[in-house]
């Protein structure tokens, strides 16, 4: 019976991530992944020569840029995604809006699926192979990742490319290889924190730089290719979304006059989202708890450039390896301070934290416990809590996510080892 165990915990995980991909499949049919709507009509509207960013929609404009969620009473639209993230969305415009939802929702499971295989592959015994598997399998049941499949986020893609780039970056191999700066520089274009990585590069992996400038040269250059001026309307409404959400002014939208289905959707399954507990968390958000809202955006973000400019510098003599669980914290860390809703969807970044932290092959890092805490967490979030749940019980997990992100942060400063590198993947100049 021993020598089967790990046979039936093998298909007991199996089975437990495809009955959970079915709760995905099942709120999915229910609602239109609101989030990827936006991202959808904005591509359309980007590859039509349309600033998606500051679009309002009417009865007489075409319904494939319809987004139910765009308030015409607000300057900007929902798109928030910056030009290169929405063309990635490029492949999804042509298709009828249902089959786009199906299509992202495998690819979401494909993504994370698909990072837990990258770290599978470089744990050395078979003990944090199986934390690992443990791990993907429980966040799969919490409310972070039922709220990021239901809306149809974009986190996991982040989440896949930068485990990528992790992996590759700590192998002596790849390490210093032109294309693997050019995915950081495709991940600087994508979302504003992964600016993180350029830095990162000028003192720890100069080798990547060539191929980093050609990829946010390709990131930042090819929607420009569909529209001169993405970029500036990105940035002139960011301004705008930021101030509407630093201020705390967001008018109700008026009723609408839809059609009775839109893309052959009934417009209320467009317009509907399963019910999920989430809850802002940001920096912003907890001044506006303290009552010093609105709040410049600019010191908040210095409040985390500063310290990691201090902690880049302070580490500049340490090999790249080393540090690289620091920069998957810092990555997870930067959401908080943007100015701008950080919803519990982002956790889904804490498992390249987790990854990093069980490939030295030995015990559970102590850093990673909080990490493993946060899912049974998560689970009864998800199960019971209720509308009227404050909003830091429902962040809790989002708490014991950035506690072991902070933690493998400091170890991996000081000194003690959050994960061994072998002696096969250090650095060489």
């Amino acid at each position: 019976m021993k020598g089967h165990l790990p046979t039936i915990g093998a298909i007991s995980l199996v089975l437990l991530l495809l009955a959970s991909f079915g709760l995905d499949f099942n709120n999915m049919a229910n609602g239109g992944a609101i989030d990827l709507r936006n991202r959808i009509t904005g591509v359309r509207l980007l590859e039509h020569g349309i600033d998606p960013y500051f679009y309002k929609w009417d009865i007489s404009q075409p319904e494939e840029y319809c987004d139910p969620y765009n308030n015409p009473l607000m300057k900007v639209s929902k798109t928030t995604a910056t030009p290169a993230l929405l063309m990635l969305h490029l492949p999804l415009a042509p298709l009828p809006y249902r089959l786009a939802e199906i299509a992202w929702l495998l690819l979401q499971w494909a993504l994370l699926l698909g990072t837990a295989w990258l770290w599978f592959r470089l744990c050395e015994t078979p003990r944090p192979r199986w934390l690992l598997a443990a791990f993907v399998t429980g966040f799969a049941y919490t409310a972070s990742w039922r709220l990021h499949a239901e809306r149809g986020q974009a986190y996991v893609l982040l989440l896949f490319l930068l485990a990528i780039w992790l992996t590759a970056t700590r192998d002596a191999k790849w390490g210093n290889r032109f294309a693997t700066g050019l995915l950081a520089g495709l991940l600087a274009t994508l979302r504003p924190p992964f600016l993180l990585l350029i830095p990162f590069l000028a003192l720890h992996r100069r080798g990547q730089l060539a191929g980093a400038a050609v990829g946010a040269l390709l990131g930042a250059g090819l929607p420009l290719l569909m529209s001169p001026s993405s970029w500036s309307d990105y940035f002139s409404a960011i301004q705008a979304y930021s101030t509407y959400y630093r201020t705390g002014i967001e008018p109700n939208p008026p009723l609408h006059d839809f059609p009775p289905r839109i893309e052959g959707v009934p417009t209320d399954i467009l317009a509907n989202y399963v019910s999920i507990p989430y809850a802002d968390f940001s920096m912003h958000a907890l001044l506006r708890w303290l009552g010093a809202a609105p709040f410049p955006a600019e010191p908040v973000v210095l409040a985390m450039a500063v310290p990691f400019g201090l902690w880049l510098w302070l580490s500049r003599h340490e090999r790249a390896e080393k540090l690289l669980p620091g920069v998957a914290a810092w990555l997870f860390l930067a959401d908080f301070f943007l100015p701008a809703y950080r919803n519990n969807y982002a956790d889904v970044l804490i498992i390249n934290l987790v990854g990093l932290g069980l490939i030295s092959g030995g015990k559970l890092p102590a850093a990673l416990w909080p990490c493993f805490l946060a899912l049974p967490a998560g689970w009864t979030i998800y199960l019971l809590a209720a509308p009227s749940t404050p909003a830091w019980v429902i962040n809790l997990p989002t708490l014991l996510f950035t506690m072991g992100a902070i933690l493998l942060l400091f170890l991996s400063t000081i000194g003690v080892k959050p994960g061994k590198v072998p002696a096969t993947n250090r650095e060489r100049k």
